[in-house]
């Protein structure tokens, strides 16, 4: 007899590869009612990624409409090693898919964005750090205190239509060259982002002392005081969104 894990190994083969993959025995009965069984089956689990797929990307969904999107979904899941993947992680790739679809301007990217989303929302949790932590220290104590980019932050840019569609609902995302997307709490926040906020969160990958961060992205701003004064507002930004968190 099969175990549990080998026999659920062998269902999922036949389901992906055909019913000439399910050994004989796994099912009591006669062959025709097991593969009409198995038919079912696989029908129930296609049509359970096609919805996760709707689920993970319902602006792409709308922008495009019902028929494509459909379409688009059913050959990318025909794509080598999709199916393989959890529903949670079936859109994995899908931006790119439709990159390769010559699908229309900015549509690969608001999936990307709708991807991202979805990313921070199941990010791990972690304190968000806030300006009142920082209250009080004294100017060494703050300069040397290390900071790491929140596990749920990402800043990323998009096509216009991303911001044009996303911008309906928050404000200033129209005029900025970057979104931000966070999750310090419970919701996900969406939020405008400079090329310097981008560049902070990019060093934050590491635990790093504030003072390395605003030295490491002055060197890219003309004039002391200047960089100093816009790097540190960069920073309060990203603190105000909850994009960072203490070492």
């Amino acid at each position: 007899m099969l175990s549990l894990e080998r026999g659920q190994t062998e269902v999922m083969a036949a389901l992906d590869l055909g019913p000439a993959y399910l050994p004989a025995g796994l099912f009591a009965g006669p062959s025709e009612r097991v593969l009409a069984g198995m038919k079912v089956h696989a029908n129930t689990i296609s049509h359970a990624r096609l919805i996760a797929l709707e689920d993970t990307f319902p602006r792409t969904r709308e922008t495009i409409g019902d028929q494509k999107f459909n379409e688009h979904s059913r050959l990318f899941l025909q794509q080598p090693g999709v199916t393989a993947r959890p529903l949670a992680d079936i859109g994995y790739g899908f931006a790119s898919f439709l990159e390769a679809q010559a699908e229309a301007t900015g549509i690969a990217d608001l999936a990307s964005f709708e991807w991202l989303w979805l990313q921070a929302f199941h990010a791990a949790d972690a304190p968000p750090l806030a300006l009142a932590d920082l209250a009080g220290m004294a100017e060494e104590e703050l300069l040397g205190f290390e900071l790491l980019r929140h596990p749920a932050a990402v800043i990323s840019r998009f096509a216009p239509l991303v911001h044009e569609l996303i911008g309906a609902e928050v404000p200033g995302l129209c005029e900025t060259g970057a979104i931000l997307i966070a999750r310090p709490e419970a919701d996900v926040l969406i939020a405008p982002a400079t090329r310097l906020m981008a560049e902070l969160l990019r060093i934050a990958e590491t635990r790093t002392a504030i003072s390395n961060l605003l030295i490491a992205c002055g060197e890219s701003l003309p004039g002391e005081g200047e960089y100093a004064e816009i790097s540190m507002q960069a920073l309060v930004a990203l603190i105000n969104v909850g994009a960072l968190t203490a070492a």
